[in-house]
């Protein structure tokens, strides 16, 4: 016996067991409630009889008693079952903050690997260095699609051509802005870098973009120099946020191909 109630002290240690127990004891009152319904008017007729008598009255006292239990129950499973979700749900967002502020430390240390990339640049040919380049930092940010644009001079109109692409479809491939169009010809017109996050789904039908059909979440479109002279600009769609620190140096591996 003494095992019996261990064995039972322990079971009802675990809440998920508990609330099991409680929804078992319900439906077992629900059970036995319908059966004393259902037996209600042969206790009246042979137990209590039908003119009112103490006996009678402890006929419907059983039943109101025995329903009474029953609901009683039911509530008490439903709210122990809510409170068993509440904190389930609780631990949930607790572990997903843990794992995000992890995820965010780790990329506060990220850094791109410049020896690496100086290597490849450096094996690479000479007309496919932006090529290769572009390759490389699409690799090392994890980027989704990627573009490469050269600043082509005519007199005095500039335009801003694609020559190095990085998973795009063949109907962006030769996307070409003027300066100050979209956000390539506004990142070379400004010498800056423009960084959107969250961008809403179909972004593209709104913004002018040389990604065309893609739909990233984040983008970066920046202007690279050599001196004080913008030669070229990098776009690059992830599916993943850049912080600031990762932005900077992507921006300075996109310089090193046109240093040479």
């Amino acid at each position: 016996m003494k095992e019996f109630l261990l064995k039972w002290l322990e079971l009802l240690k675990n809440p998920q067991k508990r609330s099991l127990i409680l929804t078992a004891l319900f439906y077992t009152a629900i059970l036995i409630s319908a059966y004393v319904l259902f037996r209600l008017q042969y206790n009246l007729k042979y137990e209590g009889g039908m003119t009112p008598s103490p006996d009678s009255y402890w006929v419907f006292a059983k039943a109101f008693i025995i329903i009474f239990i029953a609901f009683g129950l039911g509530i008490t499973t439903i709210n122990y079952s809510q409170k068993i979700r509440k904190e389930v749900i609780v631990f949930k967002e607790v572990s997903s903050q843990q794992t995000n502020t992890a995820s965010d430390v780790e990329t506060a240390n990220f850094t791109l690997d410049k020896k690496t990339f100086a290597n490849d640049l450096k094996n690479a040919k000479k007309n496919e260095i932006k090529q290769v380049g572009l390759n490389s930092i699409c690799d090392l940010l994890k980027a989704g699609q990627g573009a490469w644009y050269d600043v082509k001079k005519s007199g005095e109109t500039k335009t801003l051509t694609m020559t190095a692409t990085f998973a795009l479809p063949v109907e962006n491939m030769d996307a070409s802005f003027q300066w100050g169009e979209g956000l390539v010809g506004q990142a070379a017109a400004s010498g800056k870098s423009i960084y959107l996050d969250e961008l809403p789904e179909g972004y593209n039908n709104a913004i002018l973009s040389g990604l065309g059909s893609a739909q990233p979440k984040f983008l970066l479109v920046a202007s690279v120099h050599k001196g004080d002279q913008v030669v070229g600009v990098l776009e690059i769609a992830t599916f993943s946020a850049l912080p600031e620190n990762v932005r900077t140096q992507a921006i300075e591996l996109a310089t090193m191909l046109v240093e040479g």
